[in-house]
């Protein structure tokens, strides 16, 4: 029985219909109330509706009944990162890293937290770790990339948007992004060639005519 009201909660969830999981998953908590999977399932649903401390607190529960989880601690760094309790959140993914090191979205979330924290170069580190792992996700380079320009090491950001761009290269807006690191290396003639390869792609290509012009015009 408490199988189904799980299931139950499940596509619920999936149906982004929280507060009807929440209430299967709680039916399912009172038949079998140490299985760590119902916490955490309705940790999710209170997450999505941004009940924070209603997730964590569920989230630790999974977490006391079976500590060998990974997932249940990064979700619950996750939660605590949210919550501004930065420092508890950083305990919680390196808990996670610690069990399974070889997970890259445990990597990608410390780093975020890290640069939150304003430590850029832990973050970087993390961000490349979690490139090592998964080469062909663009969303960690492109991340890594925001994090470089933020250093202003802005031809290391350059070579992830090139790589990015082998993985989509119809994806306009990382010639966006190129444009933009450019200009701010007053290489305007190179920002304007990026304009012009986004507009290619882009639905609305006069869209970009406005910051072509103003480009072409810091050129003069």
């Amino acid at each position: 029985m408490a199988d189904d009201y799980n299931e139950r909660g499940i596509s619920y969830f999936n149906l982004k219909k929280y507060p009807e999981a929440i209430e299967q998953f709680t039916k399912a908590i009172k038949v079998v109330n140490n299985e760590p999977d119902y916490y955490f399932n309705r940790g999710l649903a209170y997450y999505s509706m941004k009940i924070l401390d209603q997730a964590i607190k569920d989230y630790q529960k999974s977490v006391e009944i079976y500590p060998d989880h990974a997932d249940y601690y990064n979700a619950l760094g996750a939660a605590l990162e949210d919550a501004g309790r930065l420092e508890e959140a950083l305990e919680q993914f390196n808990k996670a890293i610690k069990l399974e090191g070889d997970v890259p979205d445990y990597y990608y979330n410390r780093g975020n937290l890290y640069w939150k924290m304003d430590n850029m170069e832990d973050a970087l580190k993390d961000f490349n770790k979690c490139v090592r792992l998964n080469s062909t996700d663009q969303i960690f380079i492109y991340r890594r990339h925001e994090l470089l320009v933020a250093m202003e090491r802005y031809d290391q950001a350059l070579a992830d948007l090139d790589e990015a761009l082998k993985l989509v290269p119809e994806n306009y807006n990382y010639y966006i992004a190129k444009s933009e690191i450019y200009e701010k290396m007053a290489k305007y003639k190179d920002a304007v060639r990026e304009i012009e390869e986004a507009q290619k792609f882009l639905p609305e290509p006069e869209a970009l005519s406005p910051k072509k012009a103003e480009l072409e015009e810091k050129m003069e």
